[in-house]
């Protein structure tokens, strides 16, 4: 068979192959190739910020250095109209919708603890009785909970397995849920022994990395250590002043700087981890754990695209124990910019940030102290969560019949004693009518829905109706939806803040895309965490995971997929800034 002849017929193999892809007949493999982009990211990592405020970035604008945040900003594509659209802005909720593009109301995943009736009891939303800790002993967790798959299951399918997925958090619940079910391994902080450890949902041995990093007991040595300012008092403007009355201190230690973090403890232990946690320490030590993964696992060297998430708690603890305008959480926040500066760098060294695509947002905000809003003339408060369920008891009770009427209370999901009522022979919706009532007359709460109200559709008119359908889930939701006014909170401290509002403090976050395929700039149209997961699957090409109800940010998409071209980084820490 000659030479000519070969080469005519592959002609006309390769000439039909085209003939067929223009005309579709090929059907959806077809599209699939001419969807692919050609030039796609080798690795997508997503950085998640627990408790970030939005205005955060524009705050501290002037403060940071040039290779964190202000990177991002200035050579991103920064959404700066994103919001969560759901009730309960908690950890959980958040980095579930940041990864599955899925609200709860199709996840599940309503709150950080929903309650069991069959347990009796509140449980956590990766409370897993069918694995076990690895690394140390206690109960197991996983990801299970959580419905619909992740970008990073995506990720896995897609690749036939190969795609490596690794995410790394101080929280349990940041971490598998980041991750998801496919996951090569989730890493937490455990607070009890000061080691990175997992679930048997991934295996039952800690990779060698991991235990490599735990021999070094890296959270040890910072014992005793005093937690200094980054710069002079003088710079701290848009903060409060130090050692602020409705603040509460760091276990062991106090209101003001420097913080000499011990946890009130002789030497390292639970106590002082629990300190540990709210220190920028904290967070560098989960930069480190994802360094080592990139360096071990070889993440961004393969064929096919890997997936890195990381999740930095240590403001959410901090957080909700000094608010958003102290000092304390503006030093976290300047030093949290020296560790992605340090870790950008590393990246840019190790794989080149054109092979990268970093997303950066955060799980939820933070409302200021009630006190602090009052003394600037907003009206606002604590609303005791036990006083609360006491003065709608008692009401239920005059009206009812002497019965404990409410099972649980964990905020905002209200659970009515159902047995009680089945015993008084009353109608469900019913009682909810009037436990709504008397919840709504209450001082400090704004709105309050039923379970009723959900399923008939018969939902009053309100700012928030469509954040309430997108988080109620049957079976895991409460009879009642109780949201407190805004500026009010539902604290049984008398010091500190907290979160979970749909309120624009809770639930406005960052949201920057920078890397592979990604158009800079800044971009006002509305969005949503939920947008990550679609955005991410399309810039790879690969199917967006299963429940994801989230649009992708077409706007920021480059047209074109070609070599990433990004502006000069910054190759060593500015003059006169030090890692944390």
């Amino acid at each position: 068979m000659s030479q000519n002849f070969l080469f005519s017929r592959l002609s006309w193999l390769i000439f039909c192959l085209a003939v067929l892809i223009a005309t579709g007949a090929m059907g959806p493999w077809a599209a699939a190739v001419a969807q692919m982009p050609a030039n796609r990211p080798k690795l997508v990592v997503v950085i998640m910020a627990d408790q970030f405020s939005y205005d955060y970035l524009s705050r501290y604008q002037g403060v940071f250095g040039s290779g964190g945040f202000r990177f991002l900003t200035e050579h991103g594509a920064n959404f700066v109209n994103c919001r969560f659209r759901h009730v309960a802005t908690q950890t959980a909720c958040g980095h579930s919708i940041v990864a599955t593009g899925a609200y709860p109301w199709a996840t599940g995943v309503v709150a950080n603890s929903w309650y069991d009736r069959r347990k009796g009891k509140l449980v956590e939303a990766v409370a897993d009785e069918s694995v076990q800790m690895v690394g140390a002993n206690g109960a197991g967790s996983s990801a299970r909970a959580m419905l619909g798959t992740t970008v990073g299951d995506e990720m896995k399918l897609a690749s036939n397995g190969r795609s490596k997925v690794f995410t790394v958090s101080l929280k349990d619940r940041a971490a598998l849920f980041l991750g998801g079910r496919l996951a090569n391994g989730a890493f937490w902080f455990d607070g009890k022994t000061g080691t990175f450890v997992s679930s048997s949902q991934y295996g039952h041995e800690l990779p060698l990395w991991v235990k490599a990093l735990n021999d070094q007991h890296p959270a040890d040595r910072y014992f005793g250590k005093p937690w200094q300012r980054l710069y002079p008092e003088t710079q701290y403007t848009a903060s409060s002043r130090d050692d602020y009355p409705w603040e509460r201190a760091i276990p062991g230690d106090g209101r003001q700087f420097p913080h000499v973090i011990t946890g009130g403890a002789s030497s390292p232990g639970e106590a002082y981890y629990g300190a540990f946690m709210m220190t920028p320490w904290a967070n560098q030590l989960v930069a480190d754990l994802a360094r080592e993964a990139v360096e071990h696992e070889n993440l961004g060297g393969h064929p096919d695209p890997d997936f890195l998430g990381i999740s930095f708690s240590a403001g959410d603890y901090l957080g909700h124990s000094f608010g958003p305008d102290s000092q304390e959480c503006e030093d976290l926040v300047l030093r949290l910019d020296q560790t992605l500066s340090g870790f950008f760098q590393y990246l840019d060294q190790k794989l080149g940030l054109d092979r990268c695509l970093i997303v950066f947002s955060a799980d939820h905000g933070c409302m200021p102290i009630p006190e602090r809003l009052k003394e600037r003339g907003m009206d606002a408060g604590r609303i005791d969560p036990k006083s609360f369920v006491s003065l709608l008891n008692s009401a239920l009770r005059s009206r009812l019949g002497q019965e404990d009427w409410i099972e649980a209370f964990d905020p905002p999901n209200l659970y009515l004693n159902l047995e009680a009522i089945d015993k008084q022979r009353y109608r469900q919706p019913d009682v909810e009518a009037l436990a709504a009532k008397v919840a709504h007359s209450i001082p400090g709460v704004a709105e309050v829905y039923t379970a009723a109200q959900l399923f008939t559709g018969q939902l009053p008119d309100g700012p928030h109706v469509e954040a309430v359908k997108k988080s109620y889930y049957w079976g895991r939701s409460g009879e009642l939806v109780v949201l407190p006014r805004p500026g009010f909170a539902f604290l049984s401290e008398p010091t500190g803040t907290t979160h979970g509002s749909p309120y624009a403090y809770d639930a406005q976050v960052p949201l920057i895309f920078y890397g592979c395929g990604i158009q800079g700039g800044r971009y006002g149209a509305d969005s949503s965490p939920a947008d990550v997961a679609p955005t991410i699957a399309a810039l790879l090409g690969i199917q967006v995971p299963s429940l994801a109800g989230g649009r992708v940010l077409q706007e920021a998409v480059s047209q074109v997929y070609g070599p990433f071209r990004p502006r000069s980084f910054p190759t060593a820490v500015p003059a006169g800034e030090e890692a944390p």
